[in-house]
């Protein structure tokens, strides 16, 4: 099976990353959001996104034009559906949210494509039972800072196909990125098995008032060298998907602190529209963000 087209469902940080990675690399990109002004956030950066390229990574203007020309926008979803190949959802994680969108795909799709998820949260076997073709369905998991991070993480189900992963597993490749294979389900993948404790750690020091959100990071930045500390990073994934995550995960441990953590993310940003960095605030104010000053680390 050949991958032509590329629907991407859901237009926030990742959808708006993963779709303009999958156009740079030749293939013809639909991103699928139901709100129109979500989709005029996602047309913009994906500008913003071949300015860098051309700026910083040396790409020419002509293979960011093309790029551009690959991408196509859209609320409806029949249309956005018609002949995709292959389909990546990047919506909030939400059983709620995500089963009955499957459902839907599965009636518009050519019977051909395969659906992949990029879940943080969720297993591909609890939301397998929610697509018509079980077979073709599996995560396909990317990072957020997609070109810095080249990875994309595969994981089936027990009733995916090894044609589903070798035909995703060639994507993958296809855009650049390296696979990773996991070859039993695992909560977090490889990527966030190692992230989310450390996450939660940071988390958990804040929210029990231990030590503040810039001494947490500048601790983490001094000590390894990295350009961000767990906050600069939870902004960029999105301080939504950072509070479904710790409300998924205590409602699955009954851990009291992961509770207290997710009702202080909830309360002091949630609660406020404050995002990240797709609102222009989180735990940082965008889009300069103290821990990109000169001064920070002193």
């Amino acid at each position: 099976m050949n991958i032509n087209k590329v629907l991407i469902v859901g237009a926030g940080t990742m959808g708006q990353q993963i779709s303009f990675q999958c156009a740079m690399h030749g293939f013809e990109t639909v991103v699928y959001n139901h709100r129109s002004p979500s989709l005029e956030v996602c047309r913009q950066a994906h500008q913003s996104f071949a300015e860098h390229f051309q700026q910083v990574r040396g790409v020419s203007a002509k293979e960011t034009d093309a790029a551009l020309d690959r991408l196509s926008y859209s609320t409806d979803l029949p249309s956005a559906c018609e002949g995709a190949d292959l389909v990546n959802e990047s919506v909030l994680e939400d059983l709620a949210v995500k089963q009955p969108l499957y459902q839907q795909l599965c009636e518009y799709l050519p019977q051909s494509s395969i659906i992949t998820t990029n879940t943080s949260t969720f297993l591909p076997s609890q939301l397998a039972d929610s697509v018509v073709r079980p077979e073709r369905f599996m995560s396909l998991h990317f990072v957020v800072g997609l070109w810095d991070a080249p990875i994309a993480e595969l994981m089936g189900h027990s009733g995916t196909s090894e044609e589903t992963i070798a035909v995703t597993t060639d994507f993958a490749r296809a855009i650049d990125l390296v696979p990773i294979r996991i070859n039993k389900e695992q909560p977090g993948y490889v990527i966030n098995s190692l992230l989310i404790p450390w996450a939660l750690a940071a988390q958990s020091l804040v929210t029990n008032e231990v030590a503040s959100v810039g001494d947490v990071d500048k601790t983490w930045m001094i000590s390894t060298g990295m350009p961000m500390g767990p906050f600069g990073l939870m902004d960029m994934i999105g301080l939504g998907t950072v509070h479904s995550v710790l409300s998924n995960l205590a409602q699955a441990s009954g851990d009291a602190q992961q509770r207290k953590d997710a009702d202080y993310v909830k309360a002091h940003f949630i609660d406020k529209g404050k995002l990240g960095v797709k609102s222009g605030a989180g735990y940082y104010t965008y889009p300069d963000p103290a821990y990109a000053s000169p001064g920070f680390l002193r």
